[in-house]
């Protein structure tokens, strides 16, 4: 019996981790599909302002961009900006990189995970520096 021990002892891999065995095959887990802001986005943008290009780097990502009835009142201001032609190849980089990239830093990225809808948002800073008018 103690020889049937140490044979099995001896054919088992010492600490490495294995798959587990289903009737002689193992099992392969698959990491999850990033579906959310750091899933990976790969575009040429076409678009001529930044909210037609948003809406394109937004397409096939199951994100939409809020009303705008819930979005910030301000958001017309980002939204008529021409879109940089520099950046018109986007990716491979996280969904969420490029769109707070392309909003740039007066504006603040805002996800709603429930609906799946993404807005900016002024940072306080740069909205008293508006409310003198455009």
């Amino acid at each position: 019996m103690s020889v049937l021990t140490l044979a099995a002892a001896l054919a088992a891999p010492g600490g490495a981790a294995t798959e587990p065995l289903h009737a002689g095959y193992a099992l392969i887990t698959e990491r999850p599909v990033t579906t959310d802001l750091a899933q990976t986005v790969y575009v040429r943008v076409r678009g001529r302002n930044l909210l037609e290009g948003l809406q394109e780097i937004l397409e096939g990502t199951g994100y939409r961009l809020a009303d705008a009835a819930a979005a910030d009142p301000e958001i017309w201001r980002l939204y008529v900006q021409p879109f940089p032609e520099a950046q018109r190849p986007v990716g491979p980089r996280a969904l969420g990189a490029v769109l707070e990239r392309l909003a740039g830093p007066a504006w603040r990225l805002v996800e709603d995970p429930v609906n799946r809808r993404v807005s900016f948002e002024l940072h306080r800073p740069c909205r008293a520096a508006t409310e003198g008018g455009p």
